[in-house]
């Protein structure tokens, strides 16, 4: 089974704009609607999308706690599990206006009773299991976070960390199955400046020296994500030139989707990439997550190119 966990999922309003906001007067949407929001959920939603049952964790709470949950049901193959909170779940507005604008709230106060309950849940998970841990985590949760993941792993678990730098930092000793990052995160990470995609790529592949079995990055603005695994370093094209998308919201997320999915079918890292490139674009040109027509439209154009050193092999 994958399991996702989002520690501060958010309940997304969204509010379309036929002209570009203006500050200081009133400025009046043409549609509004909500969306279960938060990297993990992004996660969850996408293999749903693919027909791959997965369980949901996180915190949910307050007055938006069953509004949240009646949004899940449309997806079948999405299993709630998550722990309910007194604090309310956070509400975000996104707003689209020629550009995307973001109002997003900070969330609710994670007990130390909430998340033993969540730590729970995440200690009967084995072996034959994926733990997706995605998303923003305090800084007060951080030493319970890794005391979580760290366990996981030492059970069997393949995990996958999508979070704070300084998280991934720690984690490494611990051989994570993925870590999924970006290039400004990946500078965080490495603690210096990368100032070109050889500066990324070298950084990335001495995260995969440090402990990463595989380590996914997706490049500013999204146009290509570098994988480095095993076998090599490859790189995948996101985005067309010259070819307008929608939303960059959920990229990275789908990307990690739709590598596990292939990654269960077919236990090979590079095939798993290019699949989880063509759940990357097709979220890019959609308005919404990726859907399975989506990405098959997507997947005999797909290609990744093996990198040798800092240049690409020709």
């Amino acid at each position: 089974m994958i399991c996702t966990c989002t520690l501060n999922p958010s309940l997304d309003y969204y509010m379309e704009f036929e002209k570009p906001l203006e500050a200081g007067v009133m400025n009046r949407s043409q549609l509004e609607y909500y969306e279960a929001g938060g990297k993990g959920i992004n996660v969850s939603i996408v293999l749903n999308n693919l027909l791959i049952p997965n369980r949901a964790f996180g915190f949910l709470g307050g007055f938006t706690k069953d509004f949240y949950i009646s949004l899940l049901q449309k997806y079948e193959y999405i299993q709630p599990n998550f722990t309910y909170i007194e604090g309310a779940t956070r509400i975000n507005v996104k707003a689209r206006a020629g550009q995307d604008t973001e109002l997003n709230a900070a969330g609710p106060y994670i007990t130390d009773q909430d998340m033993k309950a969540l730590e729970a849940k995440v200690s009967r998970l084995g072996e034959a299991d994926i733990f997706v841990f995605s998303g923003n985590c305090p800084e007060y949760l951080s030493d319970e976070v890794v005391k979580m993941l760290e366990g996981a792993i030492q059970d069997g678990v393949r995990v996958v960390i999508d979070t704070h730098p300084a998280i991934l930092a720690r984690m490494l000793k611990s051989h994570p199955f993925l870590i999924k990052t970006t290039a400004a995160e990946l500078a965080q990470l490495a603690q210096q400046k990368l100032d070109s995609g050889d500066a990324v790529i070298a950084a990335a592949r001495q995260v995969k020296a440090d402990g990463a079995a595989n380590v996914l990055v997706t490049l500013n603005g999204s146009q290509d994500a570098v994988l480095v695994c095993d076998s090599g370093t490859y790189r995948g094209r996101i985005l067309d030139d010259g070819r307008k998308t929608v939303s960059m919201v959920g990229t990275g997320d789908s990307i990690v989707a739709g590598f596990l999915m292939n990654y269960l079918r077919t236990s090979d890292s590079i095939d798993s990439f290019r699949f989880g490139c063509c759940c990357g674009s097709a979220t890019a040109y959609s308005k919404g997550l990726a859907t399975r027509e989506k990405i098959d439209s997507f997947y005999e154009q797909m290609k990744v190119e093996k990198l040798g050193g800092t240049q690409a092999e020709k």
